[in-house]
């Protein structure tokens, strides 16, 4: 499994009617939660002062994360950004990262 650090943009899904909008959200928190429960989804933050949020996804590469964001109920209305991951030096028990050439 690979992890990617997804940004998604949620201002366009303000402008849409409030009974489509009401709709679109109530959907994207049930696919969210299934996708925290599949572990698919590891972690999940708000940004301040913006409409979206940045995540940890976990998938087996980035063709089947495309496949799981355009599932997403927000995927029409939404911006992603994702940015794949690779383990860091000093996350993998390196001890002497610093001292290296």
């Amino acid at each position: 499994m690979a992890d990617f650090l997804v940004s998604i943009d949620t201002t366009d899904v303000f402008a849409l009617p409030p009974a489509t909008r009401s709709d679109v959200v109530d959907r994207e928190r049930a696919a969210g939660r299934a996708l925290i429960e599949a572990g698919t989804l590891k972690g999940l933050w708000r940004v301040p002062g913006e409409k979206g949020n940045v995540g940890i996804w976990s998938a087996a590469d980035a063709d089947e994360l495309h496949d799981v964001l355009q599932a997403l109920p927000i995927f029409p209305h939404a911006r992603f950004h994702v940015r794949p991951l690779a383990t860091h030096p000093l996350a993998s028990g390196v001890d002497d990262f610093f001292n290296k050439p």
